[in-house]
């Protein structure tokens, strides 16, 4: 009985990912907020990274950084191989040490998005000659704020089918 509703709750978990990509990726789709828009992917996996086991979030991780290289990156694998990682190692943190809630989540997402991010910035921007300090504040502050605003609605969306699609 287990397995029927685990394997729903990837369904819908997989299915919110394709969803957040077509959002996310479709020009004109949402707004964008001076000159950047959010990446839903991060707060996506994080969120289910959060309250899901460490190999279904590793693999969470795995195809949400592969369709964030694919919308939006030019390089591809920097997402996949950080957003892998990361997954695995929040959800080890949060099944053993951490409690899951809104603050923590917030918290964690916040920090690894802003991380991610810069670091993505840093070295293939930055060092690249494409971008200076006044690109990074026009384009990634904004995106850092979008893309943690949207994990707020994310998260109680994961937290409701992580909920609802279980075992009682």
């Amino acid at each position: 009985m287990e397995r029927r509703y685990t394997f729903f709750r990837y369904a819908a978990y997989s299915l919110e990912l394709l969803l957040l990509f077509i959002l996310q990726s479709t020009p004109g789709l949402l707004p964008e907020v001076y000159g950047g828009k959010p990446l839903l992917m991060i707060p996506a996996v994080l969120t289910i990274a959060f309250m899901e086991d460490q190999i279904p979030a590793l693999f969470f991780g795995l195809a949400g950084g592969a369709l964030l290289d694919l919308g939006y990156s030019d390089n591809l694998g920097y997402y996949t191989i950080m957003l892998t990682l990361i997954c695995f190692v929040v959800s080890f943190i949060f099944r053993d040490y951490m409690v899951v809630s809104f603050l923590n989540a917030l918290g964690f997402t916040s920090v690894i998005t802003i991380v991610l991010v810069s670091l993505y910035y840093l070295f293939f921007v930055a060092l690249a000659g494409r971008g200076d300090l006044m690109y990074f504040v026009s384009h990634y502050i904004s995106r850092f704020v979008y893309t943690i605003v949207c994990m707020v609605v994310l998260y109680f969306v994961n937290k409701f089918l992580f909920r609802n699609l279980r075992e009682f």
